[in-house]
């Protein structure tokens, strides 16, 4: 779960702490969602985590602790789906089912020749087909670990290394010198720049955070308040309107202590970060709101941004 969309290199340092914290899956049931962010935070995606952690309520529940040995049943599951549900199954149980990551998608698109977008629907069918064809009677497990280091290591998208390859003999790309055209990726949507503001405000040494609530991207995370800049708007007048319409409090802007670059799918975020002095309050609802000190951030789900930019301020990247 941890690993869709995310390096391993990336993964592994939150992998070992969310074991440490959940060590089984009774643990991770019984924990809070608030909890299981806060040991998430900073990996992103965190529609995972909170899949992972209603998959867990589920088997601890429903299955009594155990885990589906079916892939009906793994695919029933929040956040599991066709390529989860196969990996598990064949490298936890070495059970004969197929795989489909990028890695693996791009190998076979190589290896057989398949055209045209591997994420489109006729493209993904035939790959699907392909994964299970080739997969062996027996050591399914090594084989679909096999698969995806190939497609990792090798078979890489820009340069991939064919002349260690060995399946290059079989493979069609090669064949044909095709293998730096394949896979036909249709060209991703165009960045979205985005320009936000957010304020520093400190209380005996502690730090203002909300939660964030009412949609769906980062629903639950701590983060300094803020807002988006409109279009030639200064963010320091954006941050005063934004604290005053969104969170009702009135705010003085002091100096910009950090900016820094984000990117959220395909958003890409310049914030703007102000020491800001509060002045006044026009409501008293206290319930998405904390003061926390900074060495303290992790017992709280903090989106990353956030990390990134109390972090920026400390050491003055403006």
């Amino acid at each position: 779960m941890m690993l869709q969309q995310t390096q391993v290199k990336t993964v592994l340092p939150y992998f070992e702490r969310f074991m440490a914290r959940f060590p089984n899956v009774e643990a991770l049931a019984a924990a809070t969602e608030q909890d299981v962010l806060s040991v998430w935070s900073g990996l992103g995606y965190y529609r995972r985590a909170k899949a992972l952690h209603r998959a867990a309520q589920r088997i601890a529940e429903e299955g009594a602790g155990r885990f589906p040995e079916t892939l009906e049943e793994w695919m029933a599951l929040p956040g599991v789906g066709r390529y989860t549900a196969g990996a598990v199954l064949s490298i936890a149980y070495g059970k004969r089912y197929p795989i489909l990551d990028g890695n693996v998608a791009r190998v076979l698109s190589r290896l057989f020749l398949v055209r045209g977008d591997p994420r489109s629907a006729a493209s993904r069918k035939i790959l699907w087909q392909r994964a299970e064809e080739v997969l062996p009677q027996r050591s399914v497990s090594d084989f679909n670990q096999g698969l995806m280091e190939l497609g990792a290591m090798v078979c890489t998208p820009r340069a991939p290394k064919c002349l260690v390859c060995p399946v290059r003999v079989d493979c069609e790309a090669f064949r044909l010198g095709l293998q730096e055209r394949l896979p036909e990726l249709a060209p991703r949507r165009a960045a979205t720049q985005q320009v936000l503001a957010a304020a520093i405000v400190r209380n005996h040494g502690k730090v203002l955070l909300y939660q964030r609530h009412g949609v769906e991207l980062m629903r639950g995370l701590w983060e300094l308040p803020g807002g988006e800049c409109g279009e030639n708007e200064e963010p320091r007048a954006a941050l005063v309107r934004e604290a005053r319409e969104k969170y009702g409090l009135l705010l003085e802007a002091g100096d910009q202590v950090a900016r820094v670059r984000h990117s959220i799918m395909n958003r890409r975020i310049t914030l703007h970060a102000f020491e800001a002095r509060l002045r006044g309050r026009l409501t008293r609802d206290d319930k998405m709101r904390v003061w926390l000190e900074p060495e303290n951030l992790t017992e709280l789900p903090v989106s990353s941004m956030t990390l990134k930019v109390l972090r920026a301020a400390r050491h003055g990247d403006r």
